[in-house]
């Protein structure tokens, strides 16, 4: 999923051209915990908020897998609805939904 954001950035011509942001929600945000990301995971991570992607984890994961924000990996941004919700309302922005 982060190199297809990387990927994406390249093809379209950068962050100044596209903006993406990643809804992680459900299982996925373990990967994204600072002491369990494999370090592929961490760089691509550090590397993809770098280039302009907006990381956005769901309250209701983090309350069900028991993280607060502080036990991610830099760089991502609380939303407090579903991921459902968060993801109508980045659509009804004229965002695209894409899933790897």
């Amino acid at each position: 999923m982060l190199g297809n954001i990387r990927n994406h950035f390249d093809g379209t011509g950068g962050p100044n051209k596209v903006t993406i942001a990643l809804v992680v929600h459900g299982p996925a945000l373990k990967a994204f915990r600072s002491t369990d990301a494999a370090g592929d995971v961490s760089k691509r991570d550090r590397r993809t908020v770098e280039i302009g992607s907006a990381d956005a984890c769901l309250r209701n994961t983090m309350r069900a897998l028991n993280l607060t924000p502080k036990d991610l990996l830099p760089g991502f941004v609380v939303a407090d609805k579903g991921g459902v919700v968060r993801i109508a309302e980045l659509q009804s922005q004229g965002f695209i939904y894409l899933r790897p």
